[in-house]
């Protein structure tokens, strides 16, 4: 019996040596297909954007789970580091966090620039001495990989020397058996290519497919029959709400075939098709992710309180698709809103405006006083997507003005820098400006706040502007990076921009670095007779000297014409 035993597992295994060649032994419990792991087979993943408004660990844990995945290599779509600096010790710092965290990878790792990690002369200058060229190729089992460089011109874009290389790098393998393309903005799908059209119109006749990232959301589409792919984040600035819109961490993972490449989205936390948002959708998406459906049209009161005020909302539907919104709007910051909830659908292509009337709990509501609270709306937006109704909510903010009155000022004012011949009074204090420049720098008004007065005198408009900041930075070098202040005024003959940093002293401004921030003291002059002017203002908050893209804060949005108007009273 121990004979027949040996035997029987002796030809057992040949059986199943035979079966795992072809599959063709019907003594195992197997289906008849080839095993999926031909020679010219591989397998490698892609990692998109870091950077962005970095969300610390995420890119970590994708590092994690595709070394568990054990790919042959892994590229990457760019914004590896924050970068937007000049400072060498911080770019230096940044690289080596990064390249810490890809050394425990036991595989290639393919570096692509974005905008973040090339940003300027500098930048670029260290990019080449840690990496070399920002464009390269290579070849793996027959398969041509090609890198470029989206930042190769201002804003954006492929230089003529790149257009050459990639031309010459495509003739020199134009028997290849499929062609990727890696690079950071989704050129194809602005409006100006700036130079992929030249790259595009050389790939014409071969196989290849496109990965691209920057956008932080991801879509599918194709351009001349082939797949052009932009992923979304791997730890890059995120709202992260749900794969139906677009928004999620994720690695792709490419199987290259005989037949051309399949591509799938590992999520860090799920599998996502590589279809799951296509350029199909692309209009009803954005429309969710945006939430541009939803507009609340700016009002300006004639006077600073109001006990009901009618604000219009406008829900504009921009796709092919019905709209469906919904939602209730509770009470808020000493107001109520009628219509208190909201249930309608919103026909292809459509504009509904619905007038919402607000009302002060109390006697009155001061509009300064509302404008510093904050007071949002916020509904949900539904379309029809993939045989499923897909969901956002969107939050966009009431915004209020009243006209406002310019004093003549009761003594002359002196341009020195020193606030204390203005009335304590006259002083209007900003702690949520209404615009805001690079906003994910400024943490709210700890972290810095403004307050301003205007008064006028024999012809010319005077403001006193004073910055609260929790970190000041000022240097005697006009050209260094530092906190600045802005001052704008606009009359019927067109606008004047005045601007100051610590220690500018001409006859129409003065600022001096005071004991928390900026002082600031500014002239303009009023055309003859001119009676109504409109005043923004503006201060760059630099935080971070290293930083090149630090917050700007404004009182008004420029974008509202109506906002900010100034008559001249006694």
């Amino acid at each position: 019996m121990a004979f027949l035993g040996a035997k029987w597992m002796r030809s057992t295994l040949i059986a199943g040596w035979l079966g795992l060649q072809g599959h063709v032994n019907a003594a195992l419990p197997v289906t008849n297909r080839p095993v999926n792991d031909a020679e010219e087979d591989f397998r490698f993943a892609i990692l998109p954007d870091r950077n962005g408004g970095m969300r610390p660990g995420v890119f970590e844990d994708a590092i994690a789970k595709t070394k568990l995945l054990q790919p042959a290599f892994v590229m990457s779509t760019g914004d590896l580091i924050d970068g937007y600096t000049t400072d060498p010790k911080v770019w230096n710092a940044e690289w080596e966090e990064f390249e810490a965290i890809v050394a425990r990878l036991d595989m290639p790792f393919y570096y692509v620039p974005g905008n973040h990690d090339i940003s300027n002369p500098l930048l670029l200058e260290a990019w080449k001495q840690r990496r070399g060229d920002p464009w390269f190729s290579f070849v793996y089992k027959n398969v041509l990989f090609v890198a470029l460089h989206t930042e190769d011109r201002p804003f954006g874009g492929l230089g003529m020397e790149q257009i050459g290389w990639a031309k010459k790098t495509l003739a020199d393998h134009a028997n290849v058996r499929w062609t990727l393309l890696f690079f950071h903005r989704p050129l194809w799908l602005e409006k100006n290519s700036t130079g992929y059209e030249q790259v595009r119109a050389a790939l014409k006749g071969r196989n290849y497919t496109v990965f691209s990232g920057h956008l932080h959301h991801y879509v599918m589409g194709e351009r001349d029959g082939m797949k052009h792919y932009a992923l979304a984040t791997a730890g890059g600035d995120s709202k992260v709400r749900g794969t139906d819109v677009g928004e999620f961490d994720h690695l792709t993972w490419v199987t290259m075939k005989a037949t051309g490449p399949v591509v799938v989205n590992l999520r860090l936390d799920g599998i996502v098709p590589d279809d799951v948002v296509s350029e199909a959708m692309l209009p009803r998406v954005d429309a969710l992710r945006s939430g541009s459906w939803l507009r609340i049209t700016s009002v300006v009161h004639p006077s600073p309180e109001f006990k009901e005020l009618s604000l219009p909302l406008q829900l504009s539907n921009p796709t092919d698709f019905p709209l469906q919104v919904r939602g209730t709007l509770p009470p808020t910051a000493g107001i109520s809103f009628t219509p208190s909830t909201f249930d309608r659908l919103v026909n292809p292509h459509a504009t509904d405006t619905v007038p919402v009337l607000l009302t002060a709990n109390g006697a009155a509501a001061s509009i300064q006083a509302l404008n510093e609270a904050g007071p949002t709306i916020t509904l949900t937006g539904s379309y029809r997507l993939r045989e499923k109704d897909v969901s956002l909510p969107t939050t966009q903010p009431v915004r209020l003005d009243w006209r406002h009155l310019a004093h003549a000022a009761p003594q002359p004012i002196i341009l020195d820098g020193n606030l204390s011949e203005w009335p304590a009074d006259a002083f209007t204090l900003i702690t949520r400006p209404m615009a805001l420049n690079e906003g994910w720098d400024w943490t709210g008004p700890e972290d810095g706040r403004f307050r301003f007065a205007v008064e006028h005198r024999e012809g010319k408009v005077y403001v006193a502007l004073e910055t609260f900041d929790d970190h000041v930075i000022t240097s005697p070098n006009v050209l260094d990076l530092q906190d600045k202040l802005y001052v704008k005024i606009t009359t019927s003959f067109g606008a004047t921009q005045r601007e100051g940093i610590a220690g500018t002293a001409t006859p129409d401004t003065n600022v001096r670095a005071g004991s928390s921030g900026l002082v600031g003291e500014f002239a303009f002059d009023l055309p003859a007779g001119e009676k109504t002017f409109r005043l923004n203002i503006g201060w760059v908050d630099h935080d971070r000297p290293e930083n090149t893209k630090p917050s700007i804060l404004w009182w008004r949005d420029d974008a509202v014409p109506e906002f900010g108007v100034f008559e001249l009273v006694p």
